[in-house]
């Protein structure tokens, strides 16, 4: 009798975006572009930054830094607010769902009165 392994779908989703991801690279890289590591504007980004007084340069690398874990933040709360999409069996994100990640994932409790 064979085995069935269990297979985690947040793993199988992660699998597929990475290759998404790869796949997106090696074709700007095919066509000559610039490949794009970010999905946010840079220059948006680079314009809120310097909003803070403290802040007056702002290197690339930095920018990128910051760009990119504004993504992977932004994702992660999606799919939290997905996760409690799904449990009330809709197929659209609404401002309770992030309400209820909020409220309810650890990791996000610092954003509690962020949306009021």
């Amino acid at each position: 009798m064979e085995e069935v392994a269990e297979v985690d779908v947040e793993d199988v989703e992660n699998e597929k975006s990475q290759s998404t991801e790869t796949l997106e690279v090696v074709e700007a890289l095919a066509s000559n572009e610039k490949p794009k590591f970010v999905r946010l504007p840079l220059t948006r980004i680079k314009h809120i930054m310097k909003m803070d007084p403290d802040c007056s340069l702002i290197s690339q690398d930095a920018l990128f830094l910051v760009t990119k874990s504004t993504e992977l933040f932004l994702e992660y709360l999606a799919k939290e607010s997905a996760k409690f999409m799904g449990m009330g069996k809709r197929k659209t994100v609404q401002k309770r769902d992030v309400d209820a990640a909020i409220d309810n994932v650890p990791s996000l409790c610092f954003l509690d009165g962020a949306l009021e």
